[in-house]
């Protein structure tokens, strides 16, 4: 409970690292500079007195950083399309998908031959007036790399990873090509500048280095360019052969 109400925290000492924190801070950042709906959130600090008990071990929220954010009310995807047909914005499908192909975001939905399977709860659907639906993007903490983000973060083989990340079965009617390249124009206007200054405001706390930093600064960069190029001829053609 906060003075601005409830929320889910998400602070270090977890099993995953406190890279996935960073990844979770820059990963909404960059939606919300893309276009997408995300949950209110902020960094806060954990002061040692505050014992937290983190979710599913025994132990404690461990004092420091803290990534938290705003509960709201909603649903998740429920695999038809009965909240998709109700979208205020039906284009934030497509710019989802093309989102986080961007972020190699495989704890959504990874590209098909994944042994990872899809995570519904992890697309959520809040109201907005009569029977109307947005499309809220949330949860990061799995993007860039499938390991340790620190270990990877400099591999330059991510730049080009190949497949379409983010496309569940039940997507595949609304991606249509003016919201793809809706979603392409606006990738194609991503400075380094913005992505400095979204990488930049992590908390050392979190283990990032100015090395680490300039590594994932790059890494977001190139491959905005790689999906810019070639992401939109790939989901459009296979798209246009389920016609």
């Amino acid at each position: 409970m906060t003075d601005a109400g409830l929320g889910f925290l998400k602070g270090m000492g977890h099993r995953q690292g406190a890279w996935s924190l960073a990844s979770e801070l820059v990963g909404t950042e960059l939606a919300a500079w893309f276009g997408l709906e995300t949950l209110e959130f902020s960094v806060i600090t954990v002061a040692p007195e505050n014992e937290l008990p983190m979710y599913g071990t025994a132990g404690n929220v461990h004092p420091g950083a803290a990534f938290i954010s705003k509960k709201i009310q909603g649903a998740a995807l429920d695999g038809n399309d009965v909240f998709l047909s109700r979208l205020t914005r039906p284009g934030d499908v497509a710019r989802l998908v093309v989102f986080d192909t961007w972020i190699m975001n495989g704890d959504r939905c990874a590209p098909p031959g994944s042994l990872t399977p899809p995570n519904r709860d992890n697309v959520m659907f809040s109201p907005r007036g009569r029977r109307r639906y947005s499309l809220v993007a949330f949860d990061h903490t799995h993007c860039f790399a499938e390991g340790d983000l620190w270990d990877e973060v400099s591999n330059p083989a991510l730049v080009e990873t190949d497949g379409i990340y983010g496309l569940f079965p039940e997507f595949q009617p609304y991606i249509k090509r003016e919201f793809v390249l809706e979603a392409v124009r606006r990738l194609d206007r991503l400075d380094r500048e913005t992505v400095e200054t979204i990488v930049n405001a992590v908390p050392k706390a979190w283990g990032i280095t100015t090395g680490t930093a300039n590594a994932w600064i790059d890494l977001i960069h190139r491959r905005a360019r790689f999906v810019v190029e070639v992401v939109p001829n790939l989901l459009l053609a296979q798209q246009e052969l389920r016609v």
